[in-house]
């Protein structure tokens, strides 16, 4: 046994290696998730939020939402529901005013599995279930979006326009261009599910604790810790027999 232990401790000092210098890694006073007055947040369960959004006042996430790197979502002014399932993409900005001019509510209100791409601007808008919205489109004031509308990138939605269900929209202002097909419906749903799936992925690795574990199979080892022991004895017998 003595000799079993020398030769574990041996085998360390020789694999293990000291580090030479210590990397100084820069403290960041970020905060992702911040209240304002008495607005707290409210993120649902299993959604991820990207180190670097900022997320303040009265916002309400539902569960499995994606919200990705550079997003900034305010709820200073007036109230941002997000429902669950939802996909918004990298540096897009929501965010409401005090009151509409018409009446309307001006608050922003998203819907079910809706995807939101890259570098949008929404601004006090509702957008219903499984709406899809193109790059870099921009939705102002007391527009609304029925369930199921496609927004083609850089398309600007104008106050108050009502786009009808199942519908593609674009341009600048934003004009009908044709209706929606299943197979655009299966698309969305498709591109929606993906980028959970991603977050998902990207969530693991900003965890405290590495989870590199969780991903490796179960070898013999991890079976039986007996087998460690017995096959280190092993190991010194044959060492001990084999000639110099």
């Amino acid at each position: 046994m003595r000799r079993l232990l020398q030769t574990i401790g041996t085998r360390f000092s020789q694999t293990f290696v000291q580090p030479t210098t210590l990397e100084k890694v820069p403290l960041s006073t970020h905060r992702s998730v911040l209240a304002l007055y008495d607005l707290q947040p409210a993120i649902g369960a299993f959604s991820y939020l990207a180190p670097n959004v900022t997320i303040a006042g009265e916002v309400t996430t539902g569960s499995y939402c994606a919200i990705w790197y550079g997003v900034v979502i305010r709820g200073d002014l007036n109230q941002v529901s997000i429902m669950n399932s939802v996909v918004i993409g990298e540096r897009t900005v929501i965010h409401t005013a005090t009151a509409l001019p018409n009446g309307l509510p001006a608050m922003v209100s998203i819907g079910n599995k809706t995807v939101i791409q890259n570098d949008c601007t929404l601004y006090s808008c509702t957008i219903d279930d499984e709406c899809f919205i193109g790059y870099k489109s921009i939705i102002l004031e007391g527009a609304k979006l029925e369930s199921g509308v496609v927004l083609a990138p850089h398309t600007v939605v104008p106050p108050g326009r009502l786009i009808p269900a199942n519908q593609l929209w674009a341009g600048n202002p934003a004009q009908y261009i044709r209706d929606i097909e299943e197979k655009d419906l299966g698309q969305n749903l498709y591109v929606n599910q993906n980028n959970i799936l991603a977050a998902s992925m990207h969530k693991y690795e900003f965890l405290q604790q590495n989870s590199a574990y969780l991903q490796k199979e179960n070898t013999q080892d991890d079976i039986d810790p007996e087998y460690v022991e017995a096959s280190l004895r092993i190991e010194e017998v044959v060492k001990d027999t084999m000639p110099l």
